[in-house]
């Protein structure tokens, strides 16, 4: 801040008061500047309030600081000044009556921002010609002369567009023929308008922030006592595990599928899916005479597919069917082949088929086998968001075996169902005179056997479509 320097028995001019006037002015600007900005509008006090039995608002005096020139004209006998400077505006207090409507109305109010001279006053001056007069004004004809140049903010109302270059403070939406106006219907004009004052900031210790505060993100894996952003706890997030859950298809008994609209945490970030078609029925054996036996191969397991899921690329949720698990032939004077499984589709983007059943011979001789059910297929439709990391078909069950019966002598056995890696396991071989035995999930039933004069036994139930879903975050 610059400063007039003077002297003793110096005759003081008036340059040197406004001088000093305007270095002050345009220091307690650079202090507003540094503090708040350099262009502003900046305000405090201005409140507006109401009683709500009228249409009557108050606005309390205030403050407007905003960049203006110095001095657009002459200041006293100083020339006009156009380097910016931070000003403060006065307003005073003012109050409004909104007048009512029978449509909702709109009001703003706003301030008008302007230098005035005011103060006018009668001045003695010296007379150069009479030393032992003085002159009434600088004319000697008594007129008067600003003494003050007044920064003002003058608050008016209006229903129509803020006028330009004006500051907007307060907004007033009035609905159709109210009678009163309440404070809910006051709001800011201008939201950047009022800052918080430096008490109420704050502190360094133990800070209570409002609003929506943000701060760097510290990198990935960092472990100290930097703040963690919300983008910070996302990327340690990345790859922990948030739900394992299994779904199954219906009993083979049952039929049928099972439909989920499958949906993911709103943390996912990817899933890692499996799924399997259901197992094959195993071949269910007749009864039969004393010269002949029967034997059914296993039911063949399903299809597999392990595929990862971009979550963010897919539509959710997504639909998957889950099928029940193929039916044992279910046998009594003549063979009968198992069912095949139920598909286990995830939409319409992956299916593994169900493995197909297990067929039944029946006869004399030396050695007859029962045929295996073929395991199920994968089918993979291309889509942004999914990358297969395993696929292959099912297993196919055993053949079931029979020696022996034109020697007088016997051994059979019906064929073990078809696994399903990496988990489950496939209905193991039936002794003759036992039903088929049912594959776990995915997995195929075992045949049936029946022995030289023997009853028909049921070839085993394939196990259910499933399906696996693991998310990470």
């Amino acid at each position: 801040m610059d400063r007039v320097i003077v002297y003793p028995a110096q005759i003081v001019a008036d340059t040197d008061t406004l001088i000093a006037e305007r270095n002050t002015e345009r220091a307690i600007g650079e202090v507003i500047a540094l503090t708040m900005g350099s262009t502003g509008p900046f305000a405090t006090g201005l409140t507006a309030t109401c009683s709500g039995a009228d249409l009557l608002v108050e606005v309390a005096a205030g403050q407007i600081n905003a960049s203006s020139v110095a001095d657009a004209s002459s200041y006293g006998s100083l020339a006009a000044d156009s380097t910016l400077i931070m000003r403060q505006y006065n307003a005073a207090q003012t109050s409004f009556t909104l007048t009512t409507a029978t449509t909702a109305q709109t009001f703003h109010i706003y301030a008008t921002l302007s230098m005035v001279d005011t103060g006018a006053t009668m001045l003695r001056y010296l007379d150069a010609s009479d030393s032992t007069r003085t002159l009434s004004g600088a004319t000697d004809t008594g007129t008067g002369q600003p003494t003050e140049r007044t920064a003002i903010a003058t608050l008016a109302l209006t229903t129509g567009t803020v006028p330009s270059g004006s500051v907007p403070v307060w907004r007033i939406d009035l609905p159709a023929n109210a009678t009163s106006v309440t404070q809910s219907m006051i709001t800011l004009d201008n939201t950047a308008l009022f800052y918080t004052k430096i008490p109420d900031l704050a502190p360094i210790n133990s800070p209570a922030f409002t609003g929506t505060p943000t701060a760097p993100t510290p990198a990935s894996g960092d472990s100290s006592q930097k703040l963690a952003t919300t983008a910070f706890v996302t990327n340690w997030a990345s790859a922990n595990l948030l739900a394992c859950d299994t779904y199954l298809g219906p009993a083979a008994s049952a039929g049928g599928y099972n439909v989920i609209q499958l949906s993911l945490n709103s943390r996912t970030r990817f899933a890692i899916i499996e799924i399997a078609g259901a197992g094959g029925g195993g071949g269910g054996a007749p009864t039969c005479g004393s010269a002949e036996a029967a034997t059914g191969g296993g039911g063949g397991g399903g299809g597999y597919c392990r595929f990862l899921v971009t979550a963010s690329e897919l539509q959710w949720p997504v639909t998957a069917t889950l099928g029940a698990g193929g039916r044992g032939g279910q046998s009594a004077s003549t063979a009968m082949s198992g069912n095949s499984g139920g598909n286990a589709a995830f939409g319409s983007m992956v299916v593994a088929v169900g493995g197909s059943g297990g067929s039944v011979a029946q006869g004399g001789g030396v050695a007859i086998i029962g045929g295996t059910g073929a395991g199920g297929a994968v089918q993979v439709i291309s889509s942004t968001g999914i990358t297969v990391l395993n696929s292959g078909i099912g297993p196919s069950g055993r053949s079931g075996h029979v020696s022996g019966v034109s020697e007088n002598y016997f051994y059979g056995y019906g064929g073990a169902g078809g696994d399903r890696p990496p988990y489950y396991s496939g209905g193991w071989e039936s002794g003759a005179g036992q039903t088929g035995k049912t594959g776990d999930a995915g997995s195929g039933g075992s045949g049936s056997c029946v022995a030289p004069g023997g009853t028909y036994m049921n070839g085993g139930d394939g196990g259910p479509a499933w399906m696996t879903v693991t998310q990470y975050g």
